[in-house]
């Protein structure tokens, strides 16, 4: 009895141990099932890349030509200093000797390890110099996980001009690789950052290739089982000419502003600057955290593109649409008079002429030529504001014209409703007399007054400013009057040669036309200095075509703070269409005392 009683608890003990048994193997094809099948691709990866290496060959960006077959950006070859994380036996001993043979610190490694993807190299120094390859060749094999790629590098030749409008590349940021449009990247790809690079990022950027190689149990590439070469961008022609391009940003040395030429009859943007700028090359490997912090805090502000962003009033310029409504409304025609006694007292305030004596008897013409607030004045009241509005918005301005850049802004064209829905108060009629020149909350954009020259100058059609000469860019017909666009351009022809207040932009050769105007604003040396008597400096505007019967070039200058328009910006326009038109005719002589009496502020 006792003899089966030990029997029963021997088979209890070995039915137990049974079950441990198939438990025990029941667990290890479960997790062999999670390492093959779950993990599998993983753990496949991890072993083919202990043995196959992919190399990412970089594709060269599509070059950038100007309308003449002028390379305006390019690519030269660089090294990149490349780092494999998979294959790092011990991470902060790699991390050292490689900050150690590269001078360069273990932070800026470690940030990029951070942010790298699974199974991606990770760039640690871009566009090395030769003694940096020279370091990493030599020590192989005592830092296996880092290799020497050479990649194409974006390269700027013409610096910083043009800088705002050919744009720049730097590394996908983290906020771009959640958008769709940069959703297929890596962190480390280059993308456009600005300008036409950003705008035509996807159209400019190539196929990337890859190479696989095998390693040896160092790390040490021994044969290549693999290639699959890179397919270059596409080139990319624009509109802008080089040279001229190259002539409009020397007009501006030592001053700030911008300018901006088109062809009147197309839209096609044929030079465009803004400065302060930036060199674009700074940025081609990734830009110094103190140089961007210099760029970005600056306040004259070399980041921002002036002629699609910067918003200004744009003074007497404006008078051209006044004009414009003046005449299609029949509120006025070319004939129409008025007294100027060097002010107007309505509403009970006194308005001033820019010239203190006043203009006297003046038509269109000569208002426009001598720039005689009070003729304007007078018209404003007449077409009160909603009617100036409509104009002005049917002019291009107040709208972003639709350029292929990034980031443009609309300006402001304001109204009755527009107050009402933003301030909460009514329109006063006093408020549409400074809107009449151009002052009050009016702004606009270098490149909606280049329009507006261009819409006079080709008949009344609004053209859609372009850099790729692919875009769709027909311009469209306004409806204007002839003779209103004929009177309009007798006036402007005036002011260049009249001569009025923008004789020096004149051409000997050339009939240039042209508008003046300035902007109040409180100048650089007041705030800087916080002195309440330092006197306030104006923004200076000058628009113009040429030639004056049948133009092929329209074009629009801001100098800020630097005066009238037609002291400052004239000047700058004066270099650029000599320029242009290949002028042999000497600088603009001094006209006489009326010129200088009219300073058209």
């Amino acid at each position: 009895m006792r003899l089966y009683e030990d029997v029963r608890a021997l088979q209890a003990r070995v039915g137990a141990l049974q079950y441990l048994m198939v438990l025990g193997v029941a667990l290890l094809l479960s997790y062999f099932w999670y390492l093959q099948v779950l993990r599998g691709r993983y753990y496949r990866d991890l072993a083919e890349n202990n043995r196959i290496r992919t190399i990412p060959l970089a594709a060269p960006r599509g070059p950038l030509l100007d309308r003449n077959g002028r390379i305006l950006v390019e690519n030269r070859a660089s090294f990149n200093v490349i780092l494999q994380p998979e294959h790092l036996q011990d991470t902060d001993a790699s991390i050292t000797r490689l900050a150690r043979t590269l001078s360069i610190g273990e932070a800026q490694i470690r940030e990029r390890l951070a942010r790298r993807a699974p199974f991606r190299p990770v760039v640690v120094k871009a566009d090395a110099s030769l003694a940096d390859v020279a370091a990493i060749e030599a020590r192989r094999l005592e830092l296996p996980e880092a290799r020497v790629d050479v990649i194409p590098l974006r390269s700027y030749p013409l610096a910083s001009a043009a800088a705002h409008t050919l744009g720049r590349v730097g590394e996908v940021t983290d906020k771009q690789l959640q958008t769709a449009e940069f959703a297929e990247l890596v962190p480390g790809d280059l993308v456009g950052q600005a300008g036409v690079e950003l705008q035509h990022n996807r159209s400019l950027m190539g196929r990337d290739g890859r190479r696989r190689v095998v390693v040896n149990s160092r790390g040490v590439e021994v044969a290549e089982s693999e290639r699959e070469s890179p397919v270059d961008g596409p080139s990319l022609t624009l509109t802008l000419d080089a040279e001229l391009q190259k002539v409009m940003d020397e007009a501006f040395a030592g001053l700030s502003g911008s300018a901006v030429a088109l062809d009147p009859q197309t839209g096609e943007v044929l030079a465009m600057t803004s400065v302060p700028s930036y060199d674009p090359n700074q940025f081609a490997t990734g830009i110094d955290a103190a140089l961007w912090s210099k760029l970005s805090t600056d306040p004259q502000t070399p980041l921002m593109n002036r002629v699609i962003q910067g918003q200004y009033a744009p003074g007497s310029v404006f008078k051209v649409v006044m004009a414009v409504a003046g005449l299609e409304e029949r509120v006025i025609t070319p004939a129409t008079t008025v007294y100027c006694p060097g002010y107007l007292s309505i509403y009970n305030t006194v308005f001033r002429c820019n010239r203190v004596t006043g203009h006297g008897v003046v038509d269109l013409q000569l208002a426009l030529t001598h720039s005689c607030n009070v003729y304007f004045y007078q018209l404003g009241v007449r077409l009160e504001i909603e009617r100036i509005a409509r104009y002005a918005r049917r002019l291009g301005l107040g709208s972003a014209t639709g350029i292929d850049l990034p980031h443009e802004v609309p300006g402001l064209i304001p109204d009755t409703a527009w107050k009402q829905r933003i301030l909460k108060q009514p329109w006063y009629p006093g408020e549409t007399v400074s809107v009449a020149i151009g002052q009050g909350q009016v702004t606009t954009t270098t490149l909606q007054l280049a329009r507006l020259a261009a819409v006079i100058a080709n008949g009344g059609k609004l053209v859609r400013p372009h850099l790729a000469r692919l875009a769709d860019t027909t311009p469209v017909d306004l409806g204007l009057r002839p003779e209103t666009i004929e009177a309009v351009k007798a006036g402007m022809s005036g002011v260049v040669n009249a001569p009025g207040t923008g004789w020096r932009a004149r051409l000997g050769d050339v009939e240039v036309a042209g508008k003046t105007g300035s902007a109040q604003v409180v100048s650089h040396a007041r705030l800087t200095r916080g002195n309440a008597t330092q006197g306030m400096q104006p923004h200076g505007w000058f628009i113009a075509f040429a030639p004056a019967k049948n133009p092929r070039i329209a074009l629009a200058v801001i100098v800020e703070h630097g005066g009238s328009g037609g002291e400052a910006a004239a000047p700058v326009a004066h270099k650029i269409l000599a320029r242009f038109f290949k002028s042999t005719a000497p600088e603009p002589a001094f006209p006489g005392v009326a010129a200088v009496i009219d300073t058209d502020r």
